[in-house]
């Protein structure tokens, strides 16, 4: 059973009126039956509290409270939370049902209002961005179940019981499930320490979880039993790991236990993942050769086994590297020589689908995106020399290392680990399946007015964008400064009372573009708040253009407003992506071809990219920066929006548009 498709209905907000909530009696008995009941004050954790957990001044109340008082001064302290989260639905135009606000009120007066933002599992359910099965919910709302690292069994009830309200308005349907909290001890990679699971039914799976050199045998309880796949679920419990040191199969006379490397070793070896040179030998010293790697890496990632396509028995791995751009084809040399850490770690990421981090590198002598991705998920590792941590990008990789690497790989994909990224204070899940920004930031030279990229296979084209405000162009003077494209404001729509302008200088910028043989392209601003809106912004377009000749995109611009005021303002993702499409749409329909404009801001928070993925992306960030930290894949790069070039009088936006392949 889906559970949004039945309770849920996200509209734009302009489509209907939202009618603020306030906390009813269930949220009011939650609070009661877990937080207990104190007439007097009490001090935890460095502040004083009373009443139902209510937080007040040292001092405070000194004769105590009754339980209506302390129901008041709840009312009160909740009065936050309910602006918040009426907040969060008007900007989000959802219609909660009170069993629903009521779930959510409890969730946030235990938690806090952070939730409200980033892409927990339970945000998405809640804003209807993807569907969620009964136990999905419970399982989104019990992961926060946590105090110190640790599940606490009277919190993930009560988690059970807020999806339970959350579900059906009823407190009671929490029995339908249990959970098991597992205790993860050091040197564990796992998925997750919280599982539910529907009561009276089986354990499917545990939750994923590895330990080198140990193999899961079953969990056991407080009381000393032990559960294994498939029994009965029961009750809720916390559990323990059972692990069995493992015994392997296969032996090498130059692998030893001693070996930082031997459990890696022999752990893949037994799987049928290596093996050695011959003469009982691994040879861990040596060099892995591109073939080798490009073999290990992909079939690591969950990529298929590859038919020679050539007399090398690694030649259909190369070609599949080459392909599906894995590593730039300058890198793939003789398959027999040896491969470099750094290419390996840009391999490994790209193979399972991770881009660049533009996070601080942990590595001294590497500011390589791919590397510093592949640290932060634990699958590469540096080492330590004079004091600080290296990684050698440039030195080979040696058979030792490359089983490192193949057997975290495993255990990444296997626990379907996704890359993350930090924004604005949000912790944000890269969307799955959408190209990568793959440009290297050594590509890049120059600054401030003057940029430009570098790499085999990609053309890069400098120019520029423009609207009335640039007032007369000189674009004779602008071709001789380099700029090859022109991309023009065809109109646009006002914030706040949504009128649609004209740009009046439109048709001279066309023909004063054209005239001197630059690529042209177009774009409006938006500031569309549903599809409607969206279509008749491209109408608008396709009837400026009216036929013209293009030879660059028709871009959509929607921007958050800088304005509270703004029809925009908390427009909700789905909405946003609604008009984009359309939009998109419309003009593909009409033979152009469609982009989509967008800043960090609202590619990370106002977009889901997912959505996108048929349409070429214009990033505009790193203002006059060494190169784009933006995640996803771009064509254009706005590199600046106050560069000074010949042609135009005061400041102008400049930008570099990249072609692959020769396309």
């Amino acid at each position: 059973m889906f559970t949004l498709a039945v309770l849920l209905t996200a509209l734009p907000v302009s489509a209907r009126a939202y009618t603020e909530m306030a906390v009813g009696d269930d949220c009011i008995g939650l609070i009661e039956k877990y937080e207990g009941f104190s007439d007097t004050a009490y001090y935890e954790g460095g502040r004083w509290y009373i009443g139902y957990g209510s937080l007040i001044a040292e001092g405070a109340y000194p004769d105590g409270v009754t339980e209506d008082d302390a129901v008041a001064l709840l009312r009160e302290e909740l009065s936050g939370i309910e602006r918040a989260l009426n907040r969060f639905f008007s900007r989000n135009g959802i219609e909660p049902t009170q069993a629903q606000f009521d779930a959510l009120a409890d969730f946030t007066y235990t938690y806090n209002e952070s939730w409200l933002s980033g892409s927990s599992a339970l945000l998405r359910i809640v804003c209807g961005d993807t569907e969620a099965t009964r136990r999905e919910t419970a399982q989104a709302f019990g992961v926060w179940s946590h105090a110190g690292g640790s599940v606490l069994p009277g919190l993930a009830r009560r988690r059970l019981e807020e999806a339970a309200l959350w579900l059906d308005g009823d407190l009671s349907h929490a029995d339908e499930f249990c959970y098991l909290g597992v205790s993860i001890g050091e040197g564990v990679s796992y998925s997750t320490d919280f599982a539910v699971y529907e009561r009276g039914g089986a354990y499917d799976a545990f939750p994923g979880m590895f330990r080198l050199g140990y193999t899961l045998t079953g969990l056991k309880t407080a009381k000393g039993k032990t559960i294994h796949v498939g029994d009965t679920v029961a009750e809720s419990l916390l559990v323990d790991p059972i692990w069995e040191r493992s015994t392997y199969q296969t032996g090498y006379n130059d692998v030893n236990p001693e070996n930082w490397y031997y459990d890696y070793v022999m752990d893949l070896s037994d799987h049928g993942v290596i093996n050695g040179v011959g003469k009982g030998a691994y040879a861990p010293a040596q060099s892995t050769t591109t073939g080798e790697a490009l073999k290990l890496i992909l079939l690591a990632a969950g990529h298929a086994a590859q038919d020679a396509t050539g007399d090398h028995w690694a030649s259909g791995y190369v070609d599949y590297v080459k392909e599906n751009h894995l590593l730039p084809a300058s890198l793939l040399g003789d398959p027999d020589q040896p491969i470099t850490r750094g290419n390996v770690a840009q391999l490994a990421a790209k193979a399972i689908g991770f881009g660049q981090s533009f996070a601080t590198s942990p590595f001294a002598d590497t500011q390589d995106g791919y590397v510093i991705a592949l640290a932060e998920a634990g699958i590469l590792e540096g080492m330590k020399e004079h004091d600080e941590m290296v990684f050698h990008p440039e030195r080979s990789l040696t058979r030792a290392e490359v089983s490192t690497i193949v057997w975290r790989l495993r255990n990444a994909v296997a626990l379907h680990k996704t890359q993350t990224l930090t924004y604005n204070g949000r912790i944000l899940e890269i969307a799955p399946g959408v190209p990568l920004n793959t440009y290297s930031a050594d590509g890049f030279s120059g600054s401030g007015d003057t940029m430009d990229y570098s790499e085999p296979g990609v053309t890069v084209l400098r120019g520029v964008d423009v609207s009335r405000y640039q007032g007369t162009v000189d674009w004779d003077a602008l071709w001789n400064a380099g700029a090859r494209f022109a991309i023009l404001r065809v109109g646009g729509r006002y914030q706040q009372s949504g009128e649609i302008y004209d740009d009046k200088l439109f048709e001279e910028y066309y023909a004063g573009a054209k005239a001197v043989g630059m690529r042209i392209g177009v774009y409006f601003y938006s500031q569309a708040i549903n599809t409607n809106e969206a279509v008749e912004e491209a109408d608008y377009v396709l009837a400026k253009l009216n036929g013209k000749e293009l030879d660059g995109p028709v871009v959509f611009d929607w921007e958050t407003a800088e304005s509270a005021n703004a029809r925009t303002s908390g427009l909700p993702v789905a909405t946003v992506c609604d008009c984009a499409v359309a939009y998109c749409e419309r003009v593909k329909e009409a033979g152009y071809a469609p982009m989509v404009y967008m800043n960090a801001y609202d590619g990370y928070l106002k977009y889901d990219v997912s959505r996108l993925k048929g349409y070429d992306i214009w990033y505009a960030g790193q203002y006059n920066g060494a190169y784009p930290k933006f995640i996803y894949d771009f064509k254009i790069w706005q590199y600046t929006d106050t560069g000074r070039i010949d042609g135009i009088d005061g400041r102008a936006d400049l930008d570099l548009w990249f072609f692959r392949d020769g396309a």
